[in-house]
């Protein structure tokens, strides 16, 4: 579930991105809906819902991120976001206080947070394609042991 309540969408990774690279320039929310086009409410919309591609490539092209890798992080072709990869653990996930904080502080200091916080991240990650390994795994146990156990009663 989403920090709002509601479970993310498919286009919580692009929303992410977005707002790490809002965060980097140092714009507010405002700035960037200034400078794509593209309203506030629209932009917060993405944590749950999937956006309008023309919505993806006027704040791809605002924060110089390729289209092709925007239209995969919003869900709208197949690929890292829309492959079936589970969320990130909410912890891990962007809160707007905490990013509103992160924004406020040096650029040095901001960078080094960034970069634990995007380690942390691909530990996770790792964690979670082992844990996936590991359940199907478990998963062909379990049915060997349901065949031997058919076989055996009949």
């Amino acid at each position: 579930m989403g920090d709002d309540g509601r479970r993310p969408g498919p286009a919580r990774p692009f929303y992410e991105r977005i707002n790490y690279e809002r965060i980097k320039r140092g714009w507010t929310q405002l700035k960037l809906a200034e400078q794509s086009g593209v309203d506030r409410a629209t932009i917060h919309r993405m944590r749950t819902a999937k956006p309008q591609v023309d919505t993806v490539f006027a704040l791809a092209a605002t924060l110089d991120i390729d289209r092709d890798e925007a239209l995969e992080l919003a869900g709208l072709v197949p690929g890292r976001a829309g492959g079936g990869q589970s969320e990130p653990p909410a912890a891990l996930v962007e809160d707007p206080e905490t990013e509103e904080m992160l924004a406020r502080l040096p650029a040095r200091r901001r960078a080094i947070l960034e970069q634990f916080r995007d380690s942390e991240r691909e530990r996770v990650r790792r964690l979670q394609e082992q844990a996936e390994a590991e359940a199907a795994e478990a998963g062909k146990r379990f049915k060997e042991l349901v065949r031997i156990e058919v076989e055996e009663s009949e």
